[in-house]
């Protein structure tokens, strides 16, 4: 009996062994799949801590590059003042210049400047001339357009007003 009992002692050992290396294998699986998760996790939060500080970044260079814009257009919107400005001057200028430049057809001590909505006018042994001068690729204005049209279709007149004691009138 004794041969038994031994056996049986060795035989309870040898299961426990190999339940013990079951449960320690099946740990040591599980720790790996713990260790695993948790460099996962780990990497998922760098991940998310890396993501979230390119947003802070791109936040602030997008309010620097929105305040850049700001400025930009503010600096563009004066040279294009400035510049539309200088034309606006140097038509004046023209304006003025135009009857003593080489090219003017007429005599210019019969050029009469009124300055809007005609720049002036032309007068001549046969004729009256409304005289609008541009400069560059100015275009007539919708009031200049309209007042070519009424000279073109002839309806212009000569008026006389008239200032004496008994009021004004016009003849």
């Amino acid at each position: 009996m004794d041969t038994f009992i031994l056996l049986s002692i060795i035989v309870i050992i040898f299961i426990i062994s190999v339940v013990i290396y079951t449960v320690v294998s099946k740990n040591n699986k599980l720790m790996v799949l713990y260790n695993n998760l948790k460099l996962s996790n780990h990497t998922l939060k760098m991940d998310t801590d890396i993501v979230n500080e390119l947003n802070s970044i791109l936040t602030i260079q997008t309010e620097e590059l929105s305040k850049d814009i700001t400025i930009l257009q503010s600096k563009l919107n004066k040279t294009v003042h400035q510049k539309k400005s200088s034309e606006v001057r140097l038509g004046k200028i023209g304006e003025n210049l135009a009857p003593f430049m080489d090219g003017w057809p007429w005599d210019p001590n019969h050029f009469r400047f009124l300055g809007s909505p005609i720049d002036g006018i032309q007068f001549t042994e046969d004729e009256v001339l409304f005289v609008e001068i541009k400069t560059g690729k100015s275009r007539l204005s919708k009031y200049q357009t309209k007042c070519k049209k009424l000279v073109e279709e002839g309806k212009v007149r000569f008026v006389t007003f008239r200032i004496g004691e008994d009021g004004t009138s016009i003849k």
